[in-house]
Order: C-alpha cells, then structure tokens, then sequence
C-alpha cells in the first residue's frame, strides 16, 4: 500500500483583501523528511502554516495533511504545532502545562504519565520538569513547547521558528531534537527565515517570498 504524502498543497492561495499573503502554494513533502520553508518575515510562511492546521481558510486551492483534507478535524489529530509566539503560564511546572496540554488534545488520563515522561526526556528536560516555568531560561522555554508540540506521538510537526530569539546553546539543541524526530520517523515542517539553520538540518528547502515560491 502506497502511503500519502506528509503533506500535499495545489495551488493552495490566501487573500486578505488586497493583500496576497500566499499565492499558489504547490508542493508535496514526503513522509519521514526535515522540510525546510526558508523565506524572509512577512513571506507567507506563517500563513502557510495556519492554513495547513486550519486556522485559517485558504482563498483558493486545496491541501491535504496525512491524507485528509485540510480543514476537517481529523487533519489535526495526528499533528504537534510550535507556534512561533506562545507563552505558558509561568505558575505552572512543565510537568503541569504538558498536563494541561494532554487534557486540551483529549489524550486517555491513564497515558499522561508516559507521554509527560517520553516529552520530558526527548526535549531533555526530566530533571526540570518539576520547575515552575519562571525558572526557566528561553531556550528551555522553547524546548517546552517543542515538547507539548510531541504529546500523543503526533506523526507530523509543524515548528514556526523554532530557533527564534536562541542564542547558538538553543539553536544547537533544538536542531538535535529536530534529528532526533526525522530518526524516529516522524515528518518536521520547519518554517526560518534563517539559511544558516536550516540547511544544516533540512531535507529539502524551498523559498518563498512575497507569497510566492521561489525555488
């Protein structure tokens, strides 16, 4: 049996009035792969993003994730986001916002344990885990976040700037854990406006600019 593409857009397009944020979006990524969606800020590359999770509803085109339509619930199920931008409550410990996190996407209460465990130990965080997030340090902040990015062993992540804001000690971990998923098979979609990051870890690397790829 032919497994479907990680992800498949067609002319996947998106408008707000005037303004092309992206134009003609064609591509297909494998599974298994680091792709890289290289371009400077205000590309279309975050939009890009929201469209493939369903936060936002293409103009024109289609695209599927994991094999289903974008847009219907099930195209999320089996897919870990890392926002570019997000902030967790800094009262809580990292073990407490994966809680949290495991409640949000449904998870069966009796697996909590493990899947905290498993995101604590591949972001390298087990001996903090019991730290309120005030304590931490950007860097591991952001390895927090790509940890509720992999609650329930999603198949497919999506990581919006990863490195954002790191200094190089950041930068070198979070390009660690990046290998470390593409070696248990799963499919990394990493957006940067970085050349330096991505081709160090990225499969394939198209550009795009002004909402349009370019290569």
């Amino acid at each position: 049996m032919i497994q479907e593409p990680a992800i498949r857009t067609r002319d996947l397009a998106k408008r707000y009035d005037e303004t092309v944020a992206l134009a003609g979006l064609t591509m297909t990524i494998p599974r298994g792969a680091i792709f890289g969606f290289l371009g400077p800020n205000g590309a279309g590359k975050t939009t890009a993003v929201k469209l493939l999770l369903g936060l936002a509803r293409p103009t024109s085109g289609e695209a599927e994730v994991l094999g289903v339509r974008i847009g219907e619930r099930a195209s999320r199920r089996r897919v870990g986001y890392l926002p570019e931008l997000f902030r967790y409550q800094p009262w809580l410990t990292a073990r407490e916002v994966l809680a949290l996190h495991c409640e949000l996407i449904g998870l069966d209460r009796a697996a909590w344990p493990r899947e905290i465990a498993d995101a604590l130990a591949v972001v390298g965080l087990t001996d903090r885990g019991s730290d309120r997030v005030s304590a931490y340090s950007k860097g591991m902040q952001q390895r927090l976040g790509l940890g509720v990015a992999l609650l329930g062993d999603p198949e497919l992540v999506l990581l919006d700037e990863p490195t954002s804001a790191l200094d190089p000690v950041g930068r070198h971990d979070v390009r660690e854990i990046t290998r470390a998923l593409r070696d248990r098979g799963v499919t990394v979609f990493l957006n940067s406006h970085l050349l330096s990051e991505v081709e160090q870890v990225c499969d394939r690397v198209p550009i795009v600019d002004r909402g349009r790829v370019l290569l």
